[in-house]
Order: C-alpha cells, then sequence, then structure tokens
C-alpha cells in the first residue's frame, strides 16, 4: 500500500486549523491524532509521527491552539477532528497521543467518544495542577515559560486563572472505557503523584511505565518515542 506523506509545517493564515504534520492518509489505516502540548509534542517529534506511519497508521499532529484559552481544549475539540479525517482513514478505533496538557483534552475526548480505542500520556497533568495555584507558580521557569506561550497568558501569574477548573473529576475518567497507557517521571512537574493515584483508581484498563528521572521536565526523546510506538501497535493487536 502506498503511503500518501503530506507534511505541514505551519499552521494556515486563518489560524483556524490546528494540524500541523499528516502522513499515511488511508481510509484503511487506523487513525493516531497526536495532540501537541505545552513542553512536548510538537516539530521536535516528527521522527515518532514517520515511525507511526510506518507501521501502518494515519498520522494527523495538531497542536494546542495559540493562544489557548486552555478552557477550549475539550473533549468536543478532538471529536471535531477525528470527524475531520473520517474520509481518509479509519477513525472507528482512534489511537490519540497526548504531550502534558495535550492529554487532558485526549483524556476528557476518551470518556466521551467510543471511537477512540485507547489513550497515550506523557507527562500529563490531570487534577492537582489545575486545581493548585501554588503549584503552577511553583513550576520551573522553563515550564512557567512554556504554559504562558501555550495559554497566551500576559505572565505566570495568570496561570492559575486560565488553568483553574481544567482538573478531570473521578466521574469523568470511570467513563473511560478504552485501555489508556501512562508515560510519566517521578520529577515532571507538571503530573504529580496524586494525578497517578487518581488514574488508578478511576481507569477501567491502564498501563503506566516510569521513564526514571527526567531532570525536572516531562518525559521526552527516543525512549519515549519508542514506548508510544509499542504502545499503539500493542492498543491496535488488542483492538483486532
Amino acid at each position: 500500500m502506498a503511503v500518501r506523506d503530506t507534511r505541514r509545517g505551519a499552521v494556515p493564515a486563518n489560524g483556524r486549523d490546528p494540524v500541523w504534520w499528516r502522513g499515511g492518509l488511508d481510509p484503511a489505516r487506523p487513525l493516531v491524532l497526536v495532540v501537541g502540548g505545552a513542553l512536548g509534542g510538537g516539530p521536535e517529534c516528527v521522527r515518532l509521527l514517520g515511525r507511526l506511519v510506518a507501521c501502518g497508521h494515519a498520522v494527523v499532529a495538531v497542536r494546542l491552539p495559540r493562544p489557548v484559552p486552555c478552557a477550549e481544549c475539550t473533549a468536543a475539540s478532538v471529536s471535531r477532528l477525528i470527524d475531520a479525517h473520517a474520509p481518509a482513514a479509519d477513525t472507528g478505533r482512534a489511537r490519540v497521543i497526548g504531550f502534558d496538557l495535550g492529554g487532558r483534552p485526549a483524556l476528557a475526548a476518551a470518556a466521551t467518544d467510543p471511537r477512540i480505542d485507547s489513550v497515550h500520556l506523557v507527562g500529563a497533568p490531570v487534577s492537582r495542577l489545575f486545581e493548585e495555584a501554588d503549584r503552577i507558580l511553583r513550576l520551573p521557569p522553563v515550564a512557567v515559560d512554556a504554559l504562558v506561550d501555550a495559554t497566551g497568558a500576559t505572565g505566570g501569574e495568570q496561570l492559575p486563572y486560565l488553568l483553574g477548573g481544567l482538573a478531570l473529576r473521578p466521574e469523568q475518567l470511570y467513563e473511560i472505557r478504552g485501555r489508556v497507557w501512562v508515560g510519566h517521571a517521578p520529577d515532571d512537574p507538571l503530573t504529580a503523584p496524586q494525578d497517578l493515584a487518581l488514574l488508578k483508581l478511576t481507569l477501567e484498563r491502564s498501563v503506566f511505565h516510569d521513564f526514571g528521572p527526567t531532570g525536572g521536565t516531562s518525559p521526552r526523546g527516543g525512549a519515549v518515542y519508542r514506548w508510544l510506538v509499542d504502545g499503539v501497535r500493542r492498543a491496535g493487536s488488542a483492538a483486532r
């Protein structure tokens, strides 16, 4: 089967289409939707996207709209992206990868959209970051700067207001029926241990992977990409 690979390096001038990369589009291929975050999942992950295409998937990579407000990163935005690619990929067994902030809409969508077979998270905040203003203000400067850029905040002091209220509730997480793969690091400031405990208590099917200390950042790099590709492939095998 020929792979049609169309790469898009920038958001179109109208600023409304968050897609920046498409590859392997074919109605017979299951869709993998990659939702970038503030700190990961952008152009640095093109190698990951190519690997997913080589494994037989149609891949669409999107970035959070900039500026956000983050309240717009909802389940509906992910489902609309799946709708938009229904003619070009098999969206009935979609996988969604969410990097850091991109994990929030990925999880929320999986709770309401039965087409999502699996969710694969990397350093995704679930609850504590969104509930505790002090936690946001204590983040490393590089993380604060990235969040300010992603949300369109005027400064770090505005982040608690913009991110507040985004915490996923247990009753939402209970609704997720697909398998959720959770990649995390013990020193990642975005993913609190309480978030991991919440996911373990509420998710019906889950796989957790500790990447080890990362120097105070979200996991990234080759080990993360290999884990994601393996998880997407295994999720597809389980679905058949």
